[in-house]
């Protein structure tokens, strides 16, 4: 008797869903509305009044609705979490510990200077761990099933990080308190810019790149039947 995927639709719809209930949750609902009324009339009962008793296992739609909405936000939320954030946490902490180590062990990078403007500073053994760290970073964000730009943003997130520390400090420097900020000559700017943003996010992303490589030899072949 009836259908019940169309009156699951229609209570979302009238619930203010406007009828846009994903589908699974609509097929599953309904299943179990289904299997209700089947269950009913089993007992003995009449097409009617089973309707009636499987009608009555959703007594508020719009509560379901909201509760639907908020199960959706959260799992979304926890698959950030678990797709960039925590990778991303990951690749920051070893990428800048593994620096302040390097500084505290007073290892002495190599560094550049024109005219007395502020010149590259490189340390070397810094950039040489970074690939790793950037190809762990990678390979926790591909195997909670991230893709595309969380990848490599996760892997490359130390280097994100100081781009968003010089984007922060440049205009309080300039607005506020310029002896705070960066030398503000242009030679001095690149060399700052090279030294925390491109070369660490270039190493960063080589090995988010070589993870993916080594992850796709690793695969399986598929062979056509």
């Amino acid at each position: 008797m009836g259908n019940w995927r169309k009156y699951v639709r229609e209570r979302f719809a009238e619930s203010g869903d406007s009828g846009r209930a994903d589908e699974p949750v609509v097929e599953e609902l309904a299943e179990h509305l289904e299997d209700v009324y089947a269950e009913q009339c089993a007992t003995g009962l009449g097409q009617a009044e089973a309707w009636r008793q499987a009608e009555r296992q959703v007594e508020d739609w719009r509560k379901l609705r909201r509760d639907i909405e908020a199960a959706r936000r959260e799992g979304a939320m926890s698959e950030r979490v678990t797709k960039f954030w925590m990778p991303s946490f990951v690749t920051l902490l070893l990428g800048w510990g593994t620096l302040a180590l390097l500084i505290w062990a007073r290892v002495q990078p190599f560094t550049t200077g024109a005219r007395g403007a502020k010149g590259l500073i490189v340390y070397a053994p810094w950039l040489m761990v970074l690939p790793l760290v950037g190809a762990l970073g990678a390979y926790m964000a591909r195997r909670a099933k991230a893709r595309g730009w969380r990848v490599y943003g996760a892997a490359a997130f130390p280097a994100v990080a100081a781009a968003l520390v010089f984007l922060t400090v440049f205009p309080w420097a300039v607005l506020v308190d310029r002896n705070t900020g960066p030398d503000f000559r242009l030679v001095s700017l690149a060399a700052d810019g090279t030294s925390w943003v491109i070369l660490p996010g270039v190493m960063l992303c080589a090995g988010a790149v070589l993870e993916g490589r080594a992850g796709t030899r690793g695969q399986p072949r598929r062979f056509a039947a």
